[in-house]
């Protein structure tokens, strides 16, 4: 097996790879890799993806960032914008032994954090991929050497489902206020995607997170690489229009890829407009506009369940009872924290 680390030459056959492999999906590609490497307003990310090849045959690649953790700002994490990294990808018809294969990710893996004093890394079996990861436990063998696994769950709106089908499983208070709305006049929700989308639309949404959350949560950089997400066909924009202030008052993200999309972003200017009922109506939009696009599975987010009294842990347990409004169904979400020996880490 050969290790080829991603460069400016092989930039195109990695994402090409990612679109063939049933076990890759956005976050395998290059795109994502570019926002979670300028997310953040200081510099602390480190590229270390690598492909598995033999001649000129891909077999796998994998997506590897390198991120400091605060205060000691050394480089000592695997992970993507402090979240999870995917699993490897695999070639869907790969003529090498997969063991092969994944005993090289897992040396080269190995190595890396060794050479540059990694401590752990978090990675993630991506809920939104094609390949049947639940009924073929073998993928797991790249970092089952110590590895800790824990479950969790997230929700999925099935657009397989007809749209009388996908309203009916709603909850009870989702469903009756994207009703009352649509008797609304003076509001409308706009879709921007490929075919209309422009900078300026995205620094409108920018400017609506930004009031929302009191600040610039990200860099403009990582705005930039959102406009890119839709401009290219991976995202679709939904902003709300309101008559009475004559601008648009809420707007949501929405990443796409291959058959499956995931809610990215969404902010308001006032959480009171149409009676709180903003974000239901941009949901009921999207999830239209995403069954015209061939979508059949739409992750609104993770499942969350407040253990304590701070104001943190209850704003999160909100939105994920929110997000479980939607839904369809529940599906699992396995996370992995691999921890590497400190007597193989290099002085």
């Amino acid at each position: 097996m050969e290790i080829e680390f991603l460069n400016d030459s092989n930039r195109d056959l990695w994402d090409a790879f990612a679109l063939s492999s049933s076990s890759a999906w956005f976050r395998h590609t290059l795109a994502w890799q570019k926002y979670s490497s300028c997310c953040r307003f200081d510099s602390n990310t480190r590229n270390f993806s690598f492909m598995v090849k033999q001649g000129r045959e891909v077999y796998a690649i994998v997506p590897l960032l390198a991120e400091y953790s605060y205060p000691e700002r050394v480089f000592d994490a695997f992970s993507m914008y402090g979240d999870y990294t995917p699993l490897p990808a695999y070639a869907d018809n790969c003529p090498a032994s997969k063991t092969l294969v994944e005993e090289a990710i897992q040396e080269k893996l190995r190595e890396i954090a060794a050479k540059n004093n990694v401590r752990y890394g978090k990675f993630i079996i991506d809920p939104l991929t094609e390949y049947p990861y639940f009924n073929d436990f073998a993928p797991f063998n790249m970092i089952d050497d110590g590895a800790r696994m824990n479950f969790s769950t997230t929700n999925i709106v099935d657009l397989r489902d007809d749209l009388d089908t996908v309203l009916r499983k709603m909850r009870k208070g989702h469903k009756a206020a994207i009703k009352q709305v649509l008797k609304e006049k003076g509001c409308r929700v706009d879709i921007f995607d490929k075919n209309n989308i422009t900078m300026e639309q995205m620094l409108c949404f920018k400017e609506i997170h930004k009031r929302d959350a009191g600040r610039q949560t990200r860099t403009d950089e990582s705005w930039e690489c959102m406009y890119e997400w839709v401009r290219d066909g991976n995202g679709v924009l939904a902003m709300l229009w309101l008559d009475s202030i004559n601008a648009y008052g809420a707007a949501a993200l929405v990443m796409m890829y291959k058959k499956a999309a995931y809610y990215a972003s969404y902010g308001t200017l006032d959480s009171y407009f149409l009676n709180g009922h903003c974000g239901h109506i941009i949901q009921w939009e999207l999830i239209k506009y995403l069954k015209g696009a061939g979508i059949e599975r739409y992750e609104t987010g993770d499942n969350y369940f407040a253990l304590g009294d701070s104001e943190n842990e209850r704003k999160l347990a909100e939105i994920a009872k929110y997000k479980r409004g939607f839904r369809s169904a529940e599906i699992p979400k396995i996370t992995f924290r691999l921890e590497f020996p400190e007597s193989s880490r290099q002085d």
